[in-house]
């Protein structure tokens, strides 16, 4: 396969010319194709608002009533195993909690030079992680010494 010297046809854009009289739009066609919930708004040259038409013929007939379906046991049973949510909770790994340790004996509650410490911040955690973690951290240990 080789390269092609040129395109064929137009690689770029190209600019539609608009015309400046404006097309003559059939109402009554328009009208046929409405949705329900839509309409049409005539307009004078300046803009303003002339009429509003709304088919209300089509607007009657979507208001049926839906009827929802019945429930049978089945459903109810999906429904309540749905309602138990159960949250996995994450764990600092050993080594995590380790390298959060150091940094948190060594800068406190400074995240932005946890960050910038390249040899202590060996998962490269960015200052928000290393909130997240170090209040994570915190968390745990206040829990552990609790159930002691």
């Amino acid at each position: 396969m080789g390269l092609m010297v040129s395109l064929n046809g137009v690689a770029g854009g190209v600019e539609k010319l608009y015309r400046d009289e404006p097309n003559p739009l059939n109402i009554e066609e328009l009208k046929k194709n409405l949705e329900p919930d839509q309409g049409i708004i005539e307009r004078d040259e300046q803009g303003n608002v002339i009429n509003v038409i709304i088919d209300k013929e089509k607007d009657e007939k979507v208001d049926t009533k839906v009827h929802p379906p019945a429930r049978t046991d089945i459903v109810r049973e999906l429904e309540a195993q749905a309602s138990f949510i159960h949250k996995k909770e994450h764990h600092l790994s050993e080594n995590e909690r380790l390298s959060i340790e150091k940094l948190i004996n060594k800068y406190g509650d400074d995240y932005e030079s946890m960050f910038r410490d390249i040899k202590l911040n060996v998962y490269q955690h960015t200052a928000a992680q290393l909130k997240k973690k170090c209040q994570k951290y915190l968390l745990e240990n206040v829990n552990i010494k609790t159930n002691l």
